[in-house]
């Protein structure tokens, strides 16, 4: 055995070895055991079959001629049930018909006995690399595939035909498992999107974006996918890699913060904040088309007296019920009802017309809240103080009609309560727009 030869390192492989001659299976056996190999043996096809069945060994080294079940029948079966395994032939015929067989089974090489034991070590060593190549490429395709799973947005890798190869589990739960299908059919599509960032990117050459909608299945998709080539180890494309990303869900939760901000949780009504934005919209409205419009501010009477006496989820449930009969009076898109904090609300009621359509409004308020609340089971009377400013009778600027109507609301208090009250302070000239 040359130098080189005693260099070969087996440690750790397991080898199964078939061989219905005693002293061929040993010689054999000794020498890959020498080298590092754990090596096991069957004297015949079928013997090596059920070892296979208990033991997926990467690498075989078996006889051809053997009784019962020879040695091509053997690995024909083996490789049914793993194609991957490295098989070695041996064989003490030479016949051109044996050597044809074991190229058509796959057999990983060939030896002629009697056998040069350094030569077939060498075979091994070339099985057992190969073993190992293709381990590390299973791992790397391992590593790859947690990646791809652990990520949020879905992943799909595409031929040059758009048929989609691979897609990872958030692509399943998006669209379904779609393997094997071209792109544009998950869509009812019958020919490739000519916006799609796949057909731009196979085109050029280069990363593409889109957003686009989808009905699928009755459910609306916002998307939006980015296109990159996918090239083999060559630098061939062999096709795409392309990351959707369902940004519907990202709408929705921006709708979410923004409503968190400008939203009364109680009532889903505007809060103050945006009641002053739109505020500031209606005088800016008003002035360049030279209308009025009206500012209601509604206050509940006695309403501590509810959270006194039923606790405050009931006086809860009296703000909820109040909004909604406050929405039953103004329904009209361009008015905004407001809870400014605490029994407050504020309404701006547009293009009023002025005092006698304000007044209809708030004398249909007025109605809405003479019927009794209902707290558990029982009638409880809740009425309304209101004060109304209009512009630009009472004010041209924000601060100046919230101040007017409030002051209005007090008027109404002073009153009696369960009434209105125009702000009306002192006779004063009509303002220009």
């Amino acid at each position: 055995m040359t130098k080189a030869a005693r260099g070969i390192n087996l440690k750790g492989l397991d080898v199964l070895v078939v061989e219905d001659d005693a002293a061929s299976a040993l010689l054999v056996s000794r020498a890959l055991s020498k080298h590092g190999a754990r090596v096991d043996t069957a004297s015949n096809g079928s013997e090596a079959l059920a070892r296979f069945e208990e033991k997926r060994y990467p690498v075989i080294v078996t006889d051809i001629c053997m009784p019962g079940m020879d040695g091509l029948e053997l690995v024909e079966r083996i490789r049914q049930l793993d194609k991957n395994t490295q098989i070695i032939a041996t064989s003490a015929h030479s016949d051109t018909d044996f050597l044809i067989s074991a190229i058509e089974l796959g057999f990983n090489d060939y030896f002629l006995k009697p056998l040069k034991i350094e030569k077939l070590l060498w075979a091994v060593k070339r099985c057992a690399d190969t073993c190992s190549d293709r381990q590390q490429l299973e791992d790397e395709r391992e590593k790859f595939r947690a990646v791809v799973e652990s990520l949020g947005e879905a992943i799909t890798i595409k031929d040059l035909d758009y048929r989609i190869q691979y897609q990872n589990s958030a692509m399943t739960k998006m669209f379904g498992d779609r393997t094997g299908s071209a792109c544009y059919t998950v869509f009812g599509l019958e020919n490739p999107c000519q916006e799609c960032p796949t057909i731009k990117t196979l085109k050029d050459g280069k990363p593409h974006s889109s957003c686009r909608n989808y009905q699928l299945e009755g459910t609306s998709f916002n998307i939006e996918s980015t296109a990159s080539l996918l090239r083999d180890s060559r630098g061939t494309v062999t096709g795409t890699v392309e990351i959707v990303r369902d940004i519907g869900e990202r709408t929705r939760n921006e709708q979410i913060m923004r409503d968190m901000a400008f939203l009364d949780p109680l009532t889903g009504l505007p809060n103050r904040r945006l009641f002053e934005d739109r505020l500031v919209q209606a005088i800016a409205k008003s002035r360049r088309y030279g209308k009025q419009f009206g500012l209601l501010t509604l206050d509940l009477d006695n309403f501590k007296e509810i959270n006194d006496s039923f606790g405050h989820e009931a006086g809860d449930q009296v703000l909820r019920e109040a909004a909604e009969r406050i929405r039953t009076c103004c329904k009209r898109d361009l008015d905004t009802i407001s809870r400014h904090g605490g029994d407050e609300f504020c309404v701006i009621i547009t293009d009023c017309g002025g005092k006698e359509q304000l007044s209809a409004i708030v004398n249909q308020l007025l109605v809405q809240f003479a019927e009794p609340f209902q707290l558990s089971g029982s009638p409880v009377k809740v009425t309304t103080s209101i004060g109304i400013s209009i512009f630009p009778d009472n004010g041209t600027e924000r601060k100046e009609l919230e101040i007017a109507s409030d002051r209005a609301m007090y008027a109404a208090k002073k009153a009696g309560r369960n009434t209105y009250r125009f702000w009306e302070p002192y006779p004063r000239p009509h303002p220009a727009f």
